[in-house]
């Protein structure tokens, strides 16, 4: 027997469902067929009618098959079939309950029918979330919650539950191809994910959270390019922050309509403080990491103001910072073979130094080493190091793929389904992530091969001469002051800044207001060496799960 709330009267948030006499389908988000076309979901249900008979090999060959963002539970009465796209862009659970096997695409209603509570964690998961706001490995907090990762499917039959992989990401598979010809299947890549998207928007009005980086620049010049003029292009954040000029130039000089909305400290606390960011928070837990939320007050304006009236389509440019390079460290670009032990050290030192490191007074001997055991077992599943060192940085990019970016990052499109909107992924489905699998790392290099591409096609003339990410300090009123105290900490060398810059002044500096829900009192007057705004935001995560801080049990 299976629990499957998924099909009573409620549905969550964005999954939708279908129903026949020899079975039911969940979904979410869009799937797409080989071509890249739309497949509606009748054709997707009478697909899996036909897989009931099907191997698990059968049926991973299918899901291979497709694209998109996707996830999925089937159930007919003798089995359930649960899939997670290549990037898990949605969550479904699993446990085994009294009555069976029970799926879940709502992670903490399944949390509640358990009755788990915070004795229930995983206290190792619990610490690895402190120190990087989320679990390491194919795990949520409770053990007993099984998650389906990416590019995974579970198939239930017989009151047995077995999950299979169908699709991994592995960047240490590095192809031939030289410079040039990476180039030019780069540029007709690009050009397919946008033909792609347009084709799948149906004319629909695309709204495009605009920055002043690369990946947003990408689709919105790319949408011009290719004649498609039902876009609308937004900006949030502090007033005049880096991403205000650049992208206001952009939208202009595509015809773009564009909007910025500013946030202050002010505002950004109410939101945090209202009702329906705590139903959203809530919403957005996948158990395995902090909810992402930046989009949350941004949407709520947008709502507000009426932007979202006309049913679009939200494209960001998630991630192809990542995927093409720019977030290995520059250890990883000098790899030679001196021994097994170097070379793992430099992987999972690349990794801690990294990811793992939110607060400071946990980065000691024991904590590291705990992190360092759950991170060489995720690298022991998938064969352990590569036997060319030059492909050493695989490794780091899939563990970051599996932990970081399908459990926190990719979790932002919760913010689009709270609000009822569609949305895409260009740069996250197949063609780019395989591309970017086979890259050799000469091509990840600060970016080089990406870069090159987007700025020789310079699609609508946004790529020559408009800067990427410009530094700037803001809010306007703050600079002489932060300039006053650098100058008098001058003798003290650059790290004692670095460490005051972060404690007393970066509260008022970041571009979207993350320090907000807390007083700067309390920040200034913190003394376990916080990263980041997100490590407040996983302090309270964890509290929220009824574990300390520091993952502990409360007392």
């Amino acid at each position: 027997m299976t629990l499957s709330p998924v099909f009573s009267d409620t549905l969550t948030p964005a999954w939708r469902r279908i129903e026949r006499d020899s079975g039911r389908l969940a979904i979410a988000g869009y799937v797409l067929d080989q071509d890249g076309k739309l497949l509606d979901d009748a054709n997707l249900l009478a697909a899996l009618e036909s897989l009931s008979v099907a191997t698990p090999t059968e049926i991973g060959a299918w899901l291979d098959s497709l694209d998109g963002m996707f996830g999925m539970i089937y159930q007919a009465p003798d089995w359930t079939f649960a899939a997670a796209d290549a990037v898990r862009s949605y969550s479904i659970v699993w446990a085994k309950t009294a009555d069976g096997i029970a799926v879940e695409n709502d992670p903490t209603r399944l949390l509640r029918h358990l009755q788990l509570g915070p004795e229930s964690i995983d206290p190792v998961q619990a610490r690895a979330v402190s120190m990087s706001g989320y679990t390491i490995g194919a795990t949520t907090l409770y053990p007993a919650i099984k998650p389906i990762g990416p590019g995974n499917f579970l198939v239930v039959g017989d009151g047995e539950a077995a999950v299979h992989r169908y699709h991994r990401w592995q960047p240490w598979d590095v192809g031939q191809d030289d410079m040039a010809t990476l180039e030019s299947r780069l540029g007709a890549m690009h050009e397919k994910l946008i033909e792609t998207l347009i084709a799948s928007s149906n004319g629909r009005q695309i709204l495009v959270p605009l920055s002043a980086g690369l990946d947003s620049r990408f689709i919105a010049s790319g949408l011009k390019a290719a004649g498609y003029d039902n876009v609308r292009c937004f900006t949030y954040g502090q007033e005049g922050n880096r991403e205000v000029a650049t992208s206001r130039e952009i939208a202009r000089r595509l015809g773009y309509d564009w909007e910025f909305f500013p946030y202050t400290q002010a505002t950004v606390r109410a939101a945090w403080q209202s009702d329906e960011f705590q139903a959203f928070w809530r919403f957005a837990d996948r158990l395995d990491a902090a909810p992402f939320i930046q989009d949350f007050l941004s949407l709520s304006v947008l709502r507000t103001q009426g932007w979202l009236a006309d049913d679009p389509i939200v494209v960001n440019g998630q991630s192809g910072d990542f995927t093409s390079g720019n977030h290995l460290p520059a250890s990883m670009f000098d790899p030679h073979d001196d021994g097994v032990d170097m070379r793992r050290g430099r992987i999972l030192d690349a990794l801690i130094n990294k990811h793992f490191r939110l607060w400071r007074s946990l980065l000691s001997g024991k904590n590291r080493e705990t992190v360092e055991q759950l991170l060489d077992a995720e690298i022991a599943a998938v064969g352990g190091l590569p036997e060319d060192p030059q492909c050493d940085h695989g490794l780091v990019e899939y563990c970051e793929f599996q932990d970081r970016q399908s459990k926190y990052v990719i979790a932002g499109q919760r913010a689009y389904d709270w609000f009822g909107l569609d949305w895409r992924l260009p740069l996250w489905e197949r063609p780019s992530l395989d591309f970017w699998a086979a890259a050799p790392l000469d091509a990840k290099r600060r970016q080089v091969l990406y870069r090159s591409v987007l700025t020789d096609a310079n699609w609508a003339g946004v790529w020559r001469d408009l800067p990427v990410n410009p530094d700037r300090v803001r809010p306007a009123w703050f600079v002489p002051v932060r300039l006053l105290v650098k100058a008098l900490h001058a003798p003290l060398g650059q790290p004692r800044w670095r460490r005051f810059e972060k404690q007393y002044l970066e509260y008022w500096m970041a571009p979207l207001c993350h320090y907000a829900p807390w007083p700067w009192r309390r920040i200034a007057a913190d003394r376990r060496g916080f990263s980041s705004p997100f490590a407040w935001y996983a302090a309270t995560y964890l509290e929220q799960h009824g574990r300390t801080w520091d993952g502990s049990a409360q007392t």
